[in-house]
């Protein structure tokens, strides 16, 4: 049987941190057999020095490229709108005010900066700047807690790349997210209840054996809801590492690969 597959983090030149354009990744989806692409540009509330960016999103330029190719492509690969929400606990309000658009299709709640506490720094800059190991257990320490009011203010349809802090952390500190398993285990029991679900962004291809861990308690959770994502930010990118993404899905007992539609999710057999 013939998958259906879609790749769920995609970016644009509207995202500001890529150059390609909405028609060079749906052209890159066709050659990589995808049925659906979905351009999730950036939102973010904070940029890398912690300043505050604009609580509001304009979707205009958005939707105009989306209305432009959509129909060109249909029953070659849909395509969807959706919204990468960077930090969105600086101002939940204003973003449930901004999400109310009729043709948004899919939202990502992603954390690309530390807490406002901690001066809202990126956690690509944080990441960096950790001088020893315990530098960098102080910022999985407020991700996470981060990740836990995320949850709690639901403005998102998957949680995204759960692992992010570990792409940019010297990796001979040897870190996972599991001294913090309770906590996660938690996490993923309220994402369960909620309706909702998690994302496995293989970061372009990169970081897939980094993901057994989270796969495992999500499921055990008894999550169902998952998309896949590149996190791609060129077209050669797009669906970038998802053989084996998918296998990792199958081996630890995914039956679903979910896309979404006006908010909802839709369920294809793996």
């Amino acid at each position: 049987m013939l998958r259906y597959l879609s790749d769920y983090h995609t970016h644009t030149y509207l995202s500001g941190d890529s150059q390609s354009t909405l028609l060079q990744n749906i052209r890159a989806a066709h050659r990589a057999g995808l049925h659906e692409l979905c351009a999730t540009e950036h939102w973010n509330l904070l940029d890398q020095q912690g300043n505050r960016l604009p609580a509001a999103y304009d979707f205009g330029p958005l939707l105009q490229q989306w209305r432009r190719l959509r129909n060109r492509w249909a029953g070659k690969v849909e395509v969807r709108v959706g919204i990468e929400l960077g930090n969105s606990t600086v101002d939940t309000p204003a973003v449930e005010q901004g999400l109310q658009i009729p043709q948004l299709d899919f939202v990502i709640g992603s954390l690309h900066s530390a807490s406002l506490e901690r001066g809202g720094i990126g956690i690509y800059t944080a990441a960096k700047k950790c001088r020893c190991r315990q530098d960098a257990v102080e910022l999985l320490e407020d991700y996470v807690l981060q990740m836990e009011e995320l949850v709690q203010a639901g403005t998102f349809d998957v949680l995204g790349h759960i692992i992010y802090p570990l792409r940019y952390l010297p990796p001979d500190y040897e870190l996972t997210l599991e001294p913090w398993e309770e906590r996660l285990t938690d996490l993923m029991r309220q994402i369960v209840q909620a309706g909702k679900g998690i994302e496995l962004n293989t970061t372009q291809g990169t970081t897939l054996t980094q993901w057994t861990w989270v796969l495992e308690r999500y499921r055990q959770a008894g999550g169902e809801i998952i998309t896949l994502g590149s996190d791609a930010h060129q077209p050669g990118y797009i669906g970038a590492g998802f053989q084996q993404a998918l296998e990792l899905l199958e081996y630890h007992g995914f039956r679903w690969l979910c896309t979404y539609r006006r908010r909802i999710p839709c369920f294809h057999r793996l």
